[in-house]
């Protein structure tokens, strides 16, 4: 089979079973796909609710005995995957109707080592990407435009071998460590990707933030740290803007942390 779906989860129990069927209700899901659900410590009925799905050979539940933030879920995931591209869709998103289809046809069509789908707006139809950043792409072009929001496929044996660092919200530091190293990336103009804007815990919602300023600004720094010298040449807007936005995350942590103490 073709495709691994990994689906960390944490406390949503009514989302991961959303995110799930929409998969199973794509046509002939199981000849190509299986589903791993990594519950990272849910202290809800997310175990109880997903008993349902337990009875379906190709949908495997694995539990964190305790909360290990996302990136760690999704390793787990990913160590486990057993086809031969793992697609990383968060519980709270969905996949479109027609979406598998689509990606079995972009993997074997175009030989490339890491695919990225487009993300549009649940319920909407705004895209939350540039649809004509399309086409294989270098790492430098990832470091010359604001990419926007993915679905990331990736070869299973790669990511077995280059697994996500713990950084809230910036896989985007493991790609492009993967594109400077060479590997071959295409990114897809389709949309088959639905983003929940609902999501109380996602990156854009402001205490979120805030709280987790600290991993925000690690992540910040590890990519300043890693690629600074190359987007300084090639984008020296966004390299100011970096520098700012890590500036004000060490504040932000800074203050959280105060207030946490006090």
């Amino acid at each position: 089979m073709l495709f691994s779906f990994v689906i960390p989860t944490y406390n949503r129990s009514h989302k991961v079973s959303r995110a799930i069927d929409s998969i199973i209700s794509q046509p002939q899901w199981d000849l190509y796909a299986e589903i791993i659900v990594i519950d990272d410590g849910s202290t809800d009925d997310t175990e109880l609710m997903l008993q349902k799905y337990l009875s379906k050979h190709q949908i495997k539940l694995v539990k964190h005995l305790k909360n290990k933030g996302v990136a760690s879920a999704k390793n787990t995931g990913i160590i486990h995957a057993k086809n031969e591209y793992v697609v990383l869709l968060d519980s709270d998103d969905l996949l479109d109707k027609n979406g598998l289809i689509h990606l079995k046809n972009l993997v074997l069509q175009n030989k490339f080592d890491l695919f990225f789908c487009g993300t549009r707006i649940l319920n909407e139809t705004k895209l939350m990407y540039d649809p004509e950043f399309k086409g294989q792409k270098t790492y430098y072009d990832l470091l010359s435009s604001s990419v926007g929001e993915y679905l990331p496929v990736c070869k299973t044996q790669l990511m077995q071998n280059n697994l996500l660092r713990n950084l809230r919200g910036y896989e985007s530091v493991t790609w492009l460590s993967l594109a400077k190293k060479g590997y071959k990336l295409f990114f897809d103009s389709e949309p088959i990707r639905l983003y929940d804007m609902e999501g109380t815990d996602r990156i854009s919602n402001r205490f979120s933030g805030i709280k987790n300023s600290n991993k925000m600004r690690d992540g910040y720094a590890l990519y300043l740290k890693e690629f600074g010298l190359d987007l300084k040449y090639v984008n020296y807007t966004e390299y100011l803007k970096i520098n700012f936005k890590l500036f004000c995350y060490y504040l932000m942590s800074f203050s959280f942390a105060k207030s946490e103490t006090e």
